[in-house]
């Protein structure tokens, strides 16, 4: 793991949101990690935590949630003055790996069985060793595919990103908090 205090940190969506709404579960835990950090780290937010962001403030919409869209509108904007990494074509090919290594992982057997199969998204994914849900998110899977693309600490509140971590032979740095 690279030292937390000169690393470069890519913000998940869940991090970011505890971050920028006081009203989240996670925001007292984010914000004191995150007020803890240098001045020289440099925090980083992905163009799919944007995306999944603009997605909140649309479902919001759609249910009538006119009041929610002030607060989403200011997490928003605020979360649009980190500096925002796109995806590229090396993002690409990391995350086709990093997929590829988790459906190896937990469906072996269904690989096995279905060479030309419509695999999905991951978070319904059952481990066939466990049974277990896998709960991670296709877009966790591209965050983790820029981090190790960019070699950058992932921050996250999801849990199931420990699974992505343990099957990227050492290359995804993460920090759950």
């Amino acid at each position: 793991m690279k030292d937390l205090i000169t690393a470069d940190f890519l913000i998940d969506t869940g991090v970011l949101s505890g971050l920028l709404d006081d009203t989240n579960f996670h925001h007292e835990r984010v914000k004191a990690w995150f007020d803890g950090l240098s001045d020289n780290c440099r925090k980083l937010v992905s163009v799919v935590a944007l995306a999944e962001l603009r997605f909140g403030r649309h479902l919001a919409l759609a249910a009538n949630g006119l009041s929610a869209l002030p607060r989403l509108d200011g997490i928003i904007s605020q979360a649009g003055q980190f500096e925002c990494l796109e995806i590229t074509d090396p993002t690409a090919v990391e995350y086709a790996q990093l997929k590829s290594k988790l459906a190896q992982s937990v469906v072996p057997k269904r690989i096995a069985k279905q060479r030309k199969a419509n695999w999905g998204n991951p978070e319904i994914w059952r481990s066939e060793f466990t049974g277990a849900m896998l709960q991670i998110q296709e877009n966790d899977l591209w965050q983790c595919a820029q981090a190790i693309e960019r070699e950058i600490v992932f921050v996250t509140v999801d849990k199931g990103v420990s699974n992505v971590a343990a099957i990227s032979d050492g290359q995804l740095q993460h920090l759950l908090l």
